[in-house]
């Protein structure tokens, strides 16, 4: 019998992670998706997590025998340009402490999503390629 699937969405108090965990939860069921936040959240189940707590981050996943995460905590564009330094702290060392997570305790699978703000003025805006030009000009798009 193929194990559960135990999934925990860190970012999940955000506009995308609120609506990803409603749907995670439709198809795993309740208990089975774990909320996590730095801001506590209404529903259960759930955890207080800052990314760059890689020892929180660990015990979470140990504690709830997670099998996936998914990776939506990020500080975004206009916030990001106003504290670069900060940015890519969390973007970047909140994306490594999972990814050593996921090796460390062998998960199946890591989400991180992308975001247009990769691209850049010389991207193609009509009929863009699958593998075109990336020349992000902000922090959160280099990150």
């Amino acid at each position: 019998m193929a194990k559960e699937e135990k999934i925990l969405v860190i970012g999940a108090g955000g506009q995308i992670g609120s609506e990803l965990t409603s749907s995670l939860r439709e198809i795993y069921g309740q208990e089975n998706i774990i909320a996590a936040d730095i801001r506590p959240l209404d529903d259960a189940p759930s955890e207080l997590l800052n990314t760059l707590d890689s020892k929180l981050l660990h015990s979470i996943v140990e504690k709830h025998n997670i099998t996936q995460i998914y990776q939506l905590a990020a500080i975004l564009s206009a916030t990001g340009e106003k504290n670069p330094h900060r940015a890519w702290e969390l973007n970047i060392n909140g994306l490594i402490n999972v990814l050593e997570i996921a090796v460390q305790m062998n998960l199946k699978k890591v989400y991180w999503p992308s975001s247009i703000a990769v691209f850049g003025p010389n991207t193609p805006k009509v009929n863009t390629p699958q593998y075109t030009i990336m020349e992000p000009s902000t922090v959160y798009g280099i990150s």
